[in-house]
């Protein structure tokens, strides 16, 4: 059995402690000591971090009444049986998942005293905390006055304290909800507000908490899950947002309340700006392929035509194929240089049967391209830019596929 710290002072940071057994693999060992303040995984609650006798502790588990560590270090330098370790937590991680666990049982209690909304699932993530309950739907104002009583919860400053209760005592204490195990379990009260079982590691009061946000809600499985950021993590995700509205305070030249309607203004314009930039795309296409079809040699049994850009929109490119393959008989060599790139279009008309396959297996192969489609527009890219002579060959190529398919 291991003595738990853990339990017995949740605020130490550091602790002595003897190695009962080791078991080793590779580069990583399993540690059990006589005693420990590293909280294993469970209840919602992540492991600790730390390092015992230097070595990084990249896991712990509970396995019985013994408490095993995961260390990483090399073969020859495992701890032994007997030796004297010292063992360091990360408390910043610590302390974090303190504040998660607590502020999870004050938004649980506060959801029960507000609107009566029973908690079926936890999740203390790396950025945030959710709590489900079992509501298909909650009214924003019981939202609003579940992270109001939270924080005044959180305000009075109230003692957090855990005991031992047997089966026979449970029914009298009015728990929260009912254990899920028997025996002799452990309690978490909140002095006067809340009382639940729980193997979790808490802070001494709801004070050390700080503040608890409400920044999001979701509906899953039919119930509503609830997304919070509980101590530091509110403090420094209000930091963000505070930079973020301050930012768009300068780029706007608005008041903070004025924000939302600045961007809705800018959002129509710029919806507008794009309904008139594809009409012009459109109209530009349009002059484009007629240009392009009537440069073509009306003697042939297809117009080969083509077309070489530098940096065009590929909105321009896929609206000129298309305007091009509304005529009959003709077909489109399109290339867009870009700075990195090379950009290609084969487009033809119904009535021109182009074997791709045969483009793809000679054509490609000279800009290093790659690419499909389907009949009437074949697209993809090259990665020859600078190759002009080969790009030429490639037209030529082309042109001799297409001419040989009529």
């Amino acid at each position: 059995m291991t003595e738990k710290i853990y339990y017995a002072d949740p605020l130490a940071r550091d602790f002595n402690a003897e190695v009962v057994s080791v078991s080793t693999t590779a580069n990583r060992c399993s540690l059990a000591l006589n005693r420990t303040a590293f909280y294993p995984e469970g209840g919602g609650q992540p492991a600790d971090r730390g390092s015992i006798a230097g070595f990084p502790v990249r896991d712990v588990q509970k396995e019985g009444d013994t408490v095993v560590h995961l260390l990483e270090a090399n073969p020859g330098d495992f701890p032994k049986v007997g030796d004297s370790v010292r063992g360091e937590l990360d408390w910043n991680h610590r302390f974090d998942y303190m504040q998660q666990h607590t502020g999870q049982h004050i938004i649980s209690a506060s959801m029960i005293h507000v609107g009566g909304y029973n908690t079926v699932a936890v999740h203390q993530g790396e950025r945030y905390t959710t709590v489900e309950c079992d509501s298909a739907d909650i009214p924003d104002r019981d939202l609003q006055g579940i992270e109001e009583l939270a924080n005044t919860t959180v305000c009075r400053n109230l003692a957090v304290r855990a005991f031992s209760a047997s089966d026979a005592e449970i029914p009298a204490l009015g728990l929260r909800r009912a254990p899920k195990v028997t025996g002799v379990i452990r309690i978490v009260e909140i002095e006067g507000f809340d009382r639940v079982a729980c193997g979790g590691v808490h802070t001494p009061t709801t004070g050390d908490v700080g503040m608890i946000k409400l920044t999001g809600v979701e509906r899953i499985r039919g119930n509503i899950r609830t997304i919070w950021k509980i101590g530091r993590r509110a403090l420094d995700d209000f930091r963000e947002k505070t930079d973020i509205v301050n930012a768009l305070v300068d780029r706007f030249s608005a008041q903070p309340h004025e924000i939302v309607s600045r961007a809705e203004r800018l959002e129509q314009a710029l919806k507008q700006a794009q309904y008139d930039y594809r009409a012009v795309v459109q109209q530009l296409a349009a002059f484009r392929a007629e240009r392009l079809v009537a440069s073509g040699d009306p003697l042939q049994p297809v117009r080969v035509v083509s077309h070489r850009g530098l940096d065009e929109s590929p909105e321009l490119m896929r609206a000129t194929a298309e305007q091009i393959t509304a005529g009959e008989r003709v077909c489109a060599l399109l290339l867009n240089t870009t700075e990195d790139r090379l950009h290609w279009i084969i487009a033809c008309s119904p009535d021109v049967a182009l074997d791709f396959e045969l483009v793809r297996r000679e054509l490609l192969p000279l800009i290093e391209g790659k690419g499909g489609g389907k009949p009437g527009i074949w697209q993809g890219v090259g990665n020859r830019v600078t190759a002009a002579e080969t790009m030429e060959r490639a037209f030529r190529a082309a042109a001799d596929r297409v001419a040989s398919s009529r």
